[in-house]
C-alpha cells in the first residue's frame, strides 16, 4: 500500500489533471503539444545529459541490462503479431504495428518518473543506458519490417510493391535520428563522460534544472495527450496487446534477468518494460496509415491497465 501511495497515485494524478484540464477546455490541445514538444526537445534531453555525464555504473556490464531487455521485446513482439493477425484477420502492416504497441514501452512519459519517484536517480542511470540504445533499436527494426510487411501486402494484392532498398531505409532512419533532441542528450553526455570532467557548477545547476520538469511536465502531457485517443479501434485486439505488454513482457525481463542484473537493474529494467505503450507507436502507424486505430486503442487501454499493473510489479520487486 505504501508503494501504490508514493509511486503510483502522485504519477497516475498528475496525468489525470493533464487529462482534465484537456478534456474540460482548461488548455487547449496546442498547449499540450507543446509541453510535449518540450519534454522531448529540452527537458529529457537535459536529463539524460546530465545522468550519461555524472553516473556511476559501479562496473556493471551494460550489456547483460540490454540482453535481457531487448530478449523481452522480441519474445513480447512476435506472439502480439501473430495472434492479432489470427484474431482480426488484418494485413502484415497491422500485425506489424500490434507487435510495436506490445513492445514498444512508454520510456519518456512513464518510466522515467516513475523510475525517478520509485529507485531515485541511481535508478536513472539504468534506465538512460536502455534509452540510450532504445529508440535506434527499435525505430530501426520496425521500420525495416514495416516496410518488408508493406511489399509482401501488396505482393498478395496484386500490386506494385514499393521499392526501397534497406540501405536507402537505413540511412533515412540516421538521419533522422541524427536530428532527435534525445540521441543528442545521449551522445553529448557521453562524449562529455569521456573527458573525464565535472560539470561547472552553473552549467549543472542549469542542466539540473531543466531535467528536473521532465517527469511532472511529462506526465501532464501524457494526460492532456490522452483525449486525442479513443476506443476507436477493435478492443479485444487492443487488451490482447495490453496483456502482453504489461504482463508478458515485464515477467521475460525478470525471469531473464534475475540471474544476470544487480537488484537496482533488476528492478528498473522491470518497470520499465511493465510501462504502457508509448506515442511513438501511433506515430508509426500514422506514418505508415496502417492499424492507427489499433494503436490508439492501445495507448488508451494500456495506460489505464497500467494503473494496477504497474502497482503490483513495484510490490513484487520490493
Amino acid at each position: 500500500m505504501q508503494i501504490i501511495l508514493t509511486v503510483i497515485v502522485p504519477i497516475f494524478a498528475v496525468i489525470a489533471v493533464g487529462f482534465l484540464a484537456a478534456r474540460l477546455k482548461l488548455l487547449d490541445d496546442a498547449v499540450g503539444e507543446g509541453l510535449a514538444k518540450f519534454v522531448f526537445v529540452i527537458a529529457v534531453p537535459a536529463l539524460l545529459f546530465r545522468t550519461l555525464a555524472t553516473a556511476n555504473f559501479a562496473g556493471a556490464n551494460p550489456l547483460f541490462l540490454w540482453f535481457a531487455y531487448f530478449l523481452a521485446v522480441a519474445l513480447t513482439w512476435a506472439p502480439a503479431t501473430i495472434l492479432v493477425r489470427r484474431l482480426i484477420g488484418t494485413d502484415r502492416r497491422t500485425g506489424i504495428i500490434a507487435g510495436i504497441s506490445a513492445s514498444f514501452a512508454n520510456t519518456v512519459f512513464v518510466a522515467i518518473p516513475a523510475v525517478q519517484r520509485a529507485y531515485g536517480d541511481e535508478g536513472l542511470e539504468a534506465l538512460f543506458l536502455i534509452i540510450a540504445i532504445h529508440m535506434p533499436v527499435m525505430m530501426t527494426v520496425a521500420t525495416l519490417l514495416m516496410e518488408r510487411a508493406a511489399r509482401l501486402d501488396a505482393l498478395e494484392n496484386g500490386t506494385a510493391p514499393p521499392t526501397v532498398s534497406a540501405l536507402t531505409t537505413v540511412k533515412r532512419i540516421a538521419v533522422n535520428l541524427s536530428r532527435n533532441a534525445i540521441i543528442v542528450g545521449i551522445l553529448c553526455g557521453l562524449v562529455w563522460r569521456l573527458t573525464g570532467l565535472a560539470l561547472p557548477g552553473p552549467v549543472e545547476d542549469v542542466v539540473r534544472l531543466l531535467g528536473s520538469t521532465a517527469g511532472p511536465v511529462s506526465l501532464f502531457a501524457m494526460g492532456m495527450s490522452l483525449t486525442r485517443y479513443g476506443l476507436r479501434g477493435d478492443l479485444s485486439s487492443a487488451l490482447v496487446v495490453s496483456a502482453l505488454s504489461l504482463v508478458l513482457m515485464p515477467a521475460i525481463v525478470y525471469v531473464v534477468g534475475v540471474e544476470l542484473l544487480p537488484p537496482l537493474w533488476l528492478k528498473v529494467a522491470v518497470l520499465t518494460a511493465a510501462c504502457p505503450a508509448g506515442v511513438n507507436c501511433y506515430l508509426f502507424a500514422s506514418y505508415f496509415k496502417s492499424g492507427e486505430k489499433l494503436a490508439a486503442t492501445a495507448i488508451l487501454v494500456s495506460t489505464l491497465l497500467s494503473v494496477v499493473t504497474l502497482a503490483v510489479w513495484l510490490a513484487i520487486l520490493a
